[in-house]
């Protein structure tokens, strides 16, 4: 499960083909639709997504699938100064499992509903297994990302891709995180949210999506 970096080439099986992080600094961009799908979504601030049909205010955890557009044009204007926004682009199907902004930060004590791991924990992320691949897209802070039994380091910028039914965790944020997730088409008995082993049974991961 390789971290890669925006405009780096992802692992043949994902679904997500590439993603940006545009900080618009109180300005504006142009961008054209290059894949078959996009979602465009509100990372921080407030944007003003214009296209030929008309425009579309995202605030954050707020998205927009390009591809439903009249147009692939596009522009993206900021409305406050912090505005950011992350485009996704790929080829998923239309049975989405989910996507979102969340937080994660240590703690002395975290609850951990999840799958026991044999490492040590400090945040109240848990092991857990989908049906359906996830990236998870870090826009601030740095954390220790496992997945299956991988450790790996990542920080601003960086996206692990996440293949269906391997178990993943963020098991350390030693500064606070802010991250996207996307999860892409739900696959098998196609649930949705956190699946553990001691709840719903073993995970089936696929061999090939490492």
């Amino acid at each position: 499960m390789p971290v890669i970096r925006s405009h780096d080439a992802p692992p043949s099986w994902c679904e997500l083909e590439d993603f940006e992080i545009i900080d618009l600094g109180g300005g504006s961009a142009t961008r054209r639709r290059d894949a078959a799908r996009e979602r465009v979504m509100g990372t921080a601030g407030t944007t003003r997504l214009v296209h030929g049909g008309g425009s579309m205010v995202l605030k954050e955890g707020q998205f927009l699938d390009i591809e439903l557009l009249p147009s692939p044009d596009y522009r993206l204007e900021a409305c406050t100064p912090d505005a950011q926004v992350v485009r996704l682009s790929g080829h998923w199907g239309d049975d989405l499992a989910g996507c979102g902004i969340f937080r994660v930060k240590d703690e002395a004590d975290p609850a951990d509903k999840g799958d026991p791991v044999p490492y040590r924990k400090t945040t109240r992320i848990d092991s857990h297994y989908h049906d359906c691949d996830e990236y998870w897209i870090l826009l601030e802070g740095r954390a220790t990302v496992v997945v299956g039994d991988q450790h790996m380091e990542m920080g601003p910028g960086d996206c692990v891709t996440i293949g269906m039914g391997h178990h993943h965790d963020m098991a350390h944020a030693p500064l606070p995180v802010k991250a996207v997730f996307f999860e892409t088409t739900l696959e098998g008995r196609k649930r949705i949210g956190h699946l553990w082993n001691h709840t719903h049974g073993p995970a089936t991961p696929h061999p090939e999506r490492v």
